[in-house]
């Protein structure tokens, strides 16, 4: 989906910009690093790996920043830029999680 049309979509439905939010929500609290050391009060091992939010990474105009949530008044122009940065690259969220609802709308008769 361009961006252009995405943006005028999110504008004129709150009901699909709150879909696009949930829905990243729920992606961004399935990160796994089993690698992390657990340790809980007074310091007593609870083993390894732990579950966490990635951040979601936005930008406004040269301005990146990340976040942990998003909430219901960002601007369209700030939620299409949504992606997840692992090192050099990138996962754009917001445009993947866009063109399911795309899919789902005209496959399967999704109605939002």
């Amino acid at each position: 989906m361009d961006r252009k049309h995405f943006e005028k979509r999110v504008s004129e439905s709150k009901e699909y910009k709150n879909l696009l939010i949930k829905l990243e929500n729920i992606v961004g609290n399935y990160c796994y690093n089993g690698n992390i050391q657990n340790y809980g009060p007074g310091g007593s091992w609870e083993g390894e790996g732990r579950w966490f939010r990635y951040p979601i990474t936005l930008r406004s105009g040269d301005w990146k920043y990340k976040r942990n949530y998003l909430s219901n008044d960002i601007h369209p122009t700030e939620l299409a830029t949504g992606s997840y940065v692992f090192g050099a690259n990138q996962l754009s969220i917001i445009g993947a999680l866009a063109d399911i609802i795309e899919y789902l709308e005209k496959h399967h008769d999704l109605k939002i």
